[in-house]
């Protein structure tokens, strides 16, 4: 791998069945959460991509790359959204952020980024809180750009599947605040109040 290039990939999901609506449309702050996202990553990476639904992405005002799902993995969830990221824009190290978390924060990414640079280079780092695995506010190396699609055409489309098949290192945090994500209707309610 020539370049150290840091890539942000933002999963900005789909339609969202169980929500109702779609969660990257929904505001904080007087941000859309893909925009809440973006301001994380910005200033740790050197470039960043947007995976949407088809039926959101016209909707997605920003300055940055919209893509959808690669035609092979359509549908095929966070996995196939990684991937499509990861391939959109080639890197070394990939800075994977759900805009369902709209209070992360980029601390988080800096702290994990900074014990990357301490590990072997294919090395991806995920964070955990009371065992919980956060892989969906986390660094991937270039190495799962290889496993990812052995995995999807295997039909095997947990992120804990290639977490259990390649180098990662995890780091515990004591506080569920930052990774928070929205899942019902109810939680968005409680974030605002």
């Amino acid at each position: 791998m020539t370049t150290h290039k840091k890539v942000g990939i933002i999963l900005a999901g789909g339609e969202s069945r169980r929500y109702g609506t779609p969660k990257a449309l929904e505001r904080i702050d007087g941000l859309y959460f893909y925009e809440k996202a973006i301001q994380v990553l910005q200033p740790v990476v050197d470039e960043m991509v947007l995976v949407a639904h088809p039926t959101i992405k016209g909707r997605i005002k920003t300055p940055i790359t919209v893509v959808t799902d690669l035609q092979k993995y359509q549908g095929q969830g966070p996995l196939a959204g990684i991937y499509t990221g990861m391939m959109t824009i080639p890197g070394h190290d990939y800075f994977v952020l759900a805009c369902d978390m709209p209070v992360m924060e980029t601390e988080i990414f800096q702290q994990l980024y900074a014990v990357k640079t301490m590990l072997p280079p294919d090395c991806s780092v995920i964070p955990t809180v009371d065992e919980k695995l956060q892989p969906l506010a986390a660094i991937y190396s270039y190495a799962t750009k290889e496993e990812i699609p052995t995995l999807l055409d295997a039909g095997e489309r947990r992120l804990t599947d290639l977490l259990q098949n390649t180098n990662c290192a995890y780091i515990q945090y004591s506080s569920i605040e930052p990774f928070k994500n929205i899942n019902k209707p109810e939680d968005y309610t409680k974030l605002r109040n």
